[in-house]
């Protein structure tokens, strides 16, 4: 008779489960699949004597480093989905190892509960699970990522996890807790241009204050690094940047670790995603040839586009107008996209749009790991549309994207009246979004130029419901905006909207960089008026105010915005945050903003809120003429030929 191998885990607290340590187990069952046999003989080592303990055979070539649950969760007060035939019980798994022998280790398969994988997947309790490679050389740290739905992964379980070596086909690991969300996190990885600069956030979600000791990225050699925010307050926010000796390889996993102190305890916390420069883009869905020059004197300058290397696009033109494209991605056109390489006009590979109407993840899963071999040098991205399965998707791809309109179009979600709803909704489905992407960047489609049939007498959405709306996702952390649309016909009918898209435009190339190394920071550290939507976001040296009017009535010649006059936002600083100038950044022009900033707290007296305006507090003295300048040099595009080139673009 053969006997399961005994692994013992190290013993220090496992993160995601509380403050228990982990149960290490004697395991004295036969290999015969009888899995209720081997529950009965699976003994936690705290019960085990002395003497039978001595006899338990260490296997200490993984390390297990961390293990990171999060919850599924989506709005479901605010936003109704019409259809959730299947609500998600289950969560983000993402197991972080790290192999401390001296060989090569090959892993066959994980077990959860004592049961394989392929029970979990075939039976449809996961929605899919990816390795980062199945060999694991000396040295090397990975992660394993589950994306489960069904109750066995509900907050508050107790698992076992095990890795199977496929040389012994045994358990090479086995790791044991309860699942339960940390509630310090790492909400976003921010890569700065050049590959060798990176902005680390991290969030304390809980009451209790703790110290942040060191930043790692695994196997990179850091030559600098410095803190804001360290000593993490209760509900705070805190950033790291950090400078590599030598630039990430585009594609490349990366792993952050941070250290930290509480309760007298130390521990870790780990984050990841693949490695590319992130990038901001104002873009929308079509781009015929005659329109270039329009689009980007609005300040366009992403559009999805074929796949054809040979096309002008590719050859000339993106470079010619100052184009990157989202290019399309399908099985047949793998040859393309691989011959397209390195080519600086791909910003993504755009895989099957709104695959969770009809496509199963784990399709979508294959669609993006075929992408991804095909050509390494381009994230993957998707569109979604139904916040109830954001978490089962949007992990897959390297740039999760969503469309939630709130006027005039179809929707996923039940509404007031045939013809629009709460303009609040697209932020919720932004926010859900989110928290499902972590720490990745994510991109939205905002309401632009295209005419629906829903609401007959204005069929694109007013200045005001598209500013709301923009807004709405920018304040809940979008990092890039996609107008859907742009179309000629209703920009002619509709000149109003149109030139809204071109005056929000400016001010998205104005703070676009601010909002790539921005957070979002927790409402409760906000206050404003019942009809004021305030969202604060925070950078190394700035925090950005999203305020939306919400005091509007639906209406179906376009939603009837009632002023808010003479009021104050007042906000509690993060530590690092001492503004010495606050401007309002609105289509207009940047204007100075009274304030006020005592004991921690600035507060910004609002004259008028029509719609939705944005207001930088910055640490710098002249932040408000540095945005001036800029802002001059960007009207002048509005002027310029780009059929000439986009030279200073």
């Amino acid at each position: 008779m053969k006997y399961l191998p005994i692994t013992i885990i190290a013993l220090f607290l496992l993160v995601g489960c509380g403050s228990s340590i982990p149960r290490i187990y004697s395991n004295k069952a036969s290999k015969t699949g009888n899995t209720q046999t081997e529950k009965q003989n699976l003994k936690p080592l705290s019960d085990i004597s002395l003497k039978d303990r001595e006899k338990v055979t260490v296997n200490s070539s993984i390390r297990v480093d961390y293990l990171h649950y999060r919850p599924a969760t989506y709005e479901t007060e605010k936003v109704q989905e019409v259809e959730n035939v299947h609500p998600n019980q289950g969560g983000l798994i993402y197991f972080y190892y790290t192999n401390i022998s001296k060989n090569p280790i090959r892993l066959a398969n994980w077990r959860w509960n004592d049961f394989d994988e392929s029970v979990w997947r075939l039976d449809n309790l996961i929605s899919w699970d990816r390795h980062y490679g199945n060999l694991v050389k000396p040295g090397q740290t990975s992660v394993l990522e589950i994306n489960a739905t069904s109750e066995d992964f509900k907050q508050g379980k107790p698992y076992t996890l095990e890795l199977v070596s496929r040389d012994t086909w045994k358990p090479i690991v086995r790791y044991s807790g309860t699942l339960n969300k940390d509630h310090i996190s790492i909400p976003l990885i921010h890569i700065r241009p050049g590959l060798k600069s990176l902005e680390i956030h991290i969030r304390n979600n809980s009451d209790t204050p703790v110290n942040l000791e060191e930043i790692e990225l695994i196997g990179k050699q850091m030559i600098a690094t410095e803190w804001v925010g360290k000593s993490l307050n209760s509900r705070g926010h805190a950033i790291a940047r950090v400078e590599l000796a030598e630039p990430i390889k585009k594609s490349e996993l990366i792993i952050a670790k941070i250290k930290i102190a509480e309760r007298g305890s130390k521990r870790s916390v780990f984050a990841h995603r693949r490695a590319f420069e992130d990038f901001f883009p104002i873009g929308t869905w079509g781009a015929p040839r005659d329109r270039y020059k329009v689009q980007r004197q609005h300040h366009i300058d992403t559009c999805v586009q074929g796949n054809d290397p040979s096309s002008a696009f590719y050859t000339n033109e993106a470079e010619l107008f100052g184009y990157r494209a989202i290019t399309t991605f399908r099985y047949q056109s793998a040859h393309n996209i691989r011959a397209l390489g390195n080519n600086p006009a791909i910003a993504c590979l755009q895989l099957s749009d709104e695959p969770d109407w009809v496509t199963h993840p784990q399709q979508v899963l294959l669609e993006d790991s075929i992408a991804r071999h095909t050509n390494p040098f381009a994230p993957t991205m998707t569109t979604l549309c139904r916040n109830v399965t954001f978490f089962e998707y949007a992990p897959i791809v390297d740039l999760p994207c969503m469309d939630h309109y709130c006027v005039t179009a179809p929707s996923s979600s039940k509404w007031p009246t045939p013809y629009g709803t709460s303009l609040e909704e697209t932020g919720y489905y932004t926010r859900d979004l989110k928290i499902a992407s972590e720490p990745k960047p994510i991109w939205v489609w905002s309401q632009g130029l295209f005419d629906w049939d829903e609401r007959p007498e204005h069929t694109v959405p007013t200045p005001e419901e598209l500013s709301v709306q923009l807004l709405q996702n920018i304040g809940r952390g979008a990092k890039g905006i996609l107008w859907f649309t742009f179309r000629e016909g209703p920009a002619l009918k509709y000149p109003k909207t149109r030139q809204a898209i071109q005056g929000w435009g400016r001010v998205l190339r104005l703070v676009r960089g601010d909002l790539l190394g921005s957070e979002p920071i927790f409402e409760r550290h906000i206050n404003s008026p019942s009809k004021v939507d305030a969202f604060a976001l925070v950078s190394w040296d700035k925090v950005i105010l999203c305020l939306t009017n919400m005091g509007y009535k639906i209406a179906s010649s376009g939603y009837q915005f009632n002023d808010q006059n003479n009021f104050n936002i007042r906000m509690t600083l993060p530590s690092w945050i001492n503004p010495n100038d606050v401007v309002d950044v609105a289509p207009s022009g940047v204007n100075e903003v009274p304030f006020s900033v005592v004991g921690g707290h600035l507060t910004v007296t609002i004259d008028r809120l029509h719609d939705s305006r944005i207001i930088v507090a910055s640490n710098g003295n002249n932040a408000g003429s540095i945005y001036r300048n800029r802002y001059i040099s960007i009207i002048s595009d509005e002027q310029r030929d780009f059929s000439k080139g986009a030279i200073g673009k």
